[in-house]
């Protein structure tokens, strides 16, 4: 019994040996696969897509939000007190310059003004009376008549006047937004009974900040934009010749005659004010401007390094900025700084649009390289396993071999015919890991 454990023992320590040699072999660390791991995760020049200073056309706009207003409004109200007795006109209805829109109770202030202007008439007789009696009355008496004659003239023109008040006309031509009274109230001079108002024209009110109000000129376009989503242009009309110190902004009308029906006195809308345009100015995408230290800096590709340089930018638009200095003219510019590069990183300029299927295909490459090193190890330990099972099935055939002791050399390494394993058989394991090659070895 002792004997055939010692044979037994001999006839492992081979492969235990071989298991540990393997180590370096294929899957180890120092075999090809770990040089190949090794070579995956190797820094690769990345793709950008560069582009050059190329002249556009830049424009800066100023966005803010109101409320439109009609050209002109006006409050109607009745300059003299009285019973409206007739409407005659109605809301949304379009009204000439003078159009009678009401017509009041009058009939006191006509008889007021007929009796004025009797009194009137008396005392321009009275005075001519007295004048053929010059010679008998003093200069005193005839003037205190003329006085009389004249204040009674002004009191019957006074009472015409206010007879002719009794109605409530246009005074330009627009349209009745509003009436707020009916036949039958007394209309006094502190109510309202109709609002008019000219819709030939909306105004937008746009409170700029004085920063950019210095570059806004009269005449300048904008896109006012509704609820609905319809839009319709516009341009500045006039600007306020004051800052106000509370916000820091210019007011600035903007108008537009040819607007939607949706677009009435009342509606919120959204304006789109160009405040700077500035033509042919040789420009870069904004995303190709990065910030260092609150300077703007731009990459460029140098013999094959991405290289950071300050430059000197003119007006900044939505999509372009103006570059004035620090790139030459044909430098090779990134386009997308803002993509993880460094200074001095290997980078490789490729046309617009394929930088970022290179760098893909550059993960995935790298990814699988990683795998495949993490995959030889897993394989390199499979095959340890299996030398090993393959090892312990074998006693049982070597003890009856050669001198007492020893095991045969081919019979050892199970060289044999019939004691060779498979090597699809050896990487099989049973149920508790051991090899399938010992059955052959066991016959």
């Amino acid at each position: 019994m002792r004997s055939v454990l010692l044979i037994a023992l001999l006839a492992t320590s081979p492969l235990a040996c071989g298991g540990e040699a393997g180590a370096g072999g294929p899957g180890g660390p120092g075999g090809p696969g770990g040089g190949k791991g090794r070579r995956g995760g190797e820094a690769e020049a990345l793709a950008v897509a560069v582009t050059t200073l190329t002249p556009a056309t830049i424009e800066r706009h100023y966005r803010g939000a109101g409320t439109l207003r009609a050209l002109r409004a006006a409050d109607l109200v009745a300059l003299q007190p009285g019973v409206v007795l007739e409407l005659r006109a109605e809301e949304g209805d379009s009204v000439a310059e003078g159009q009678l829109l009401a017509r009041l109770d009058g009939r006191a202030y006509q008889l007021q003004a007929a009796r004025d202007r009797l009194s009137a008439q008396n005392a321009a007789k009275e005075l001519q009376r007295l004048e053929q009696l010059s010679g008998l009355l003093s200069r005193e008496e005839l003037d205190k008549q003329r006085y009389a004659a004249e204040s009674a003239l002004a009191s019957a023109q006074v009472s015409r006047h206010q007879a002719s008040q009794t109605t409530v006309s246009a005074p330009f031509a627009g349209t009745i937004t509003r009436r707020h009274i009916d036949v039958g109230n007394l209309a006094t001079t502190s109510k309202s009974l109709f609002t008019i108002a000219d819709l030939s024209a909306l105004d937008l009110e746009l409170h700029v900040p004085e920063r950019e109000a210095s570059t806004v000129q009269a005449g300048a376009p904008a896109v006012v934009e509704l609820q609905d989503g319809s839009t319709f242009e516009a341009r500045v009309e006039r600007r306020a010749p004051v800052v106000d110190p509370l916000t820091g902004t210019v007011k600035f009308v903007v108008r537009a005659r040819n607007f939607p029906a949706g677009a009435v006195p009342g509606a919120f809308a959204r304006a789109t004010l160009r405040v700077a345009v500035r033509e042919s100015a040789p420009s870069v995408p904004r995303r190709a401007i990065v910030e260092v230290e609150g300077k703007p800096h731009v990459y460029v590709v140098e013999d094959g390094r991405a290289r950071r340089r300050p430059v000197e930018l003119g007006l900044v638009g939505e999509e372009r900025a103006e570059i004035l200095g620090g790139v030459a003219e044909g430098a090779q510019i990134v386009m997308d700084a803002g993509t993880g590069i460094a200074e001095g990183m290997p980078v490789r300029a490729v046309a617009e649009g394929e930088g970022k299927g290179k760098g893909k295909a550059g993960g995935q490459g790298a990814q699988a390289g990683a795998e495949g090193a993490a995959s030889q190890p897993a394989a390199a330990q499979a095959g340890d396993a299996a030398q090993a099972g393959a090892g312990a099935g074998s006693p049982d055939v070597s003890a009856g071999a050669g001198p007492k002791g020893q095991v045969p050399e081919a019979r050892s390494e199970a060289a044999g015919s019939k004691g060779q394993v498979p090597e699809a058989r050896a990487q099989q394991t049973g149920p508790k890991g051991q090899a399938a090659a010992a059955a052959p070895g066991g016959r």
